[in-house]
């Protein structure tokens, strides 16, 4: 039987709880600013390519320099000659600017330590949130939890900058309902930037209206239900109008619909597809003893917020790349149930418990001035160091320099029929591509089509479509089947072959 929304724990309870008003050292150090340098020191490690191991890093940085180039935000496609006029718009413009940016002043450097300070930055928040309502251990376990369910999706990408406003707007809607009141009209801030940063925000509009229902069910008379009716309508209508001010209008929400429209074929890449414990362990052990906490201690959680947190099992069940949906919002959405059910759970006095769980719990208040300055210059050392000494470049696996070096070299022009994660690295370099990672401007079907001709599947030859696109070179990985049919094909002679990508050249 599931539970009804209400305050967990009051404002006046909260400040008694977590900590006595006393004078705080400006040295003093706390939970969230630790973690943020940890992470913020272990990903932006000179040497370290980790976040930079995904082929749209480069396309969102070549798009974010066009825009500023040009003044103003794409409507068509210039990057293809596949699609080549087609509509198109760059729903993460401002992500997009702020790599290319990074990008412009810093190199690869710059992308990994920008990235790295809002992964930081979003995990040390998510700490924050979670200390309003628990005590340090069970937030900072459910902070680490998230952190390694999130990990194999730190990339740079447009993601990562909407990870803190997405935290802050969910943690407001939650607050709202616990505090029976809508949510702040500064919470919309958040949403405006979301809206600009990356197109989940189409999910916080959900959310939104998921709370707003959670907060009618939970009411505690109809003269409460009308009334918070009232508040949240108008809060949605605000959300809703605000979600729209980007260069598009309402075109970004209409994105999100053409790329589920897809359909089947966004199995075909490797972050749309199902999660896979066999390469993810760590993933699968999270969830089992999640789900045995809850089934073992009886956790019930109000009927919508139950629905909602099944709704982020979904997400991610269906999408390995909404793994950090369900691992970031989750504990936001059941920290306050979890604090009422289990009073143990929520912070202590400092009086309590020894000297060990004093210092604990002291760390759960806000660092002190002098700390935050200290690890901002930490951070800076290392930002710098990575910068300037590291030599960060993205993998071969993305970045085939060598092939497209010869390439060069040998005066390849033309149309060129590349591999799906050669498509970004291309557009940088400014080549025209076959394909590339903005799956909305391709569509399901021709997505498909080129899945099945370099795989050496489907009905159609890959001769077939190498003609009907004028292909005068290609450029796969090596491990591609098609590279195999190309080397019988007559009319086609390999020009350059290393472990990572292969090109063959149209004779004439």
């Amino acid at each position: 039987m599931a539970v009804t929304s209400g305050l967990s724990v009051s404002p006046d309870t909260q400040g008694s709880t977590a900590a006595s008003p006393g004078r705080r050292s400006a040295w003093a150090l706390s939970w969230p600013l630790v973690l943020g340098l940890v992470l913020f020191a272990g990903l932006a490690a000179p040497g370290g390519t980790t976040l930079l191991g995904d082929p749209d890093s480069h396309w969102h940085i070549a798009v974010g320099n066009w825009i500023l180039a040009h003044g103003v935000v794409p409507t068509v496609d210039t990057f293809s000659f596949t699609f080549a006029g087609q509509p198109w718009i760059a729903k993460e413009w401002l992500s997009q600017v702020m790599l290319a940016l990074a990008y412009d002043t810093a190199g690869w450097g710059g992308v990994t330590v920008l990235s790295a300070a809002a992964i930081a930055l979003s995990f040390a928040l998510l700490l924050r949130l979670l200390l309003r309502d628990l005590a340090p251990l069970p937030a900072l376990l459910f902070t680490l939890a998230a952190v390694v369910m999130s990990a194999p999706h730190f990339l740079a990408r447009p993601h990562l900058f909407a990870f803190p406003v997405m935290l802050w707007w969910v943690a407001g809607l939650v607050r709202a309902v616990e505090e029976r009141r809508a949510p702040e009209p500064l919470l919309l801030l958040a949403m405006l930037l979301w809206a600009n940063l990356h197109g989940g925000f189409t999910l916080g509009l959900l959310l939104c209206g998921a709370f707003a229902l959670d907060a009618l069910v939970g009411a505690r008379d109809s003269a409460e239900r009308r009334s918070l009716f009232m508040a949240w309508a108008k809060f949605g209508v605000a959300a809703g109008l605000v979600a729209c001010i980007t260069p598009y209008g309402p075109e970004s929400i209409l994105v999100t619909l053409r790329i589920f429209g897809i359909g089947e074929t966004l199995g075909m890449i490797a972050e749309w597809k199902s999660p896979d414990f066999h390469s993810q362990p760590l993933q699968e052990l999270i969830l089992l003893v999640a789900l045995y906490a809850a089934l073992s201690r009886g956790l019930k959680l109000p009927l919508v917020r139950l629905l909602i947190v099944l709704g982020l099992v979904h997400l991610y069940l269906r999408h390995a790349r909404n793994a950090e949906l369900l691992a970031m919002l989750a504990p936001l959405v059941i920290a306050p149930v979890l604090a009422r059910q289990w009073p143990s759970l929520r912070s202590v006095s400092e009086a309590a418990g020894g000297a060990l769980a004093r210092r604990v719990l002291l760390l759960a208040r806000p660092a002190g001035r002098g700390a935050l300055a200290l690890c901002l210059a930490v951070a800076g050392v290392a930002a710098v160091a990575t910068v300037r000494v590291a030599g960060v470049t993205p993998p071969a696996a993305t970045m085939p320099s060598a092939a497209l070096d010869h390439a060069r070299s040998a005066g390849l022009t033309g149309r060129v029929f590349n591999s799906y994660n050669y498509g970004g690295y291309l557009i940088h370099a400014g080549i025209p591509t076959f394909i590339d990672g903005r799956g909305e401007l391709y569509g399901g079907a021709f997505i498909k089509r080129f899945g099945d001709a370099v795989n050496l599947r489907g009905e159609e030859p890959l001769e077939q479509l190498l003609d009907s696109y004028r292909i005068d070179w290609t450029l796969l990985d090596t491990a591609q089947p098609a590279n195999r049919l190309l080397a019988r094909l007559p009319g086609w002679r390999l020009a350059y072959s290393d472990a990572a990508s292969t090109i063959f050249v149209r004779e004439r």
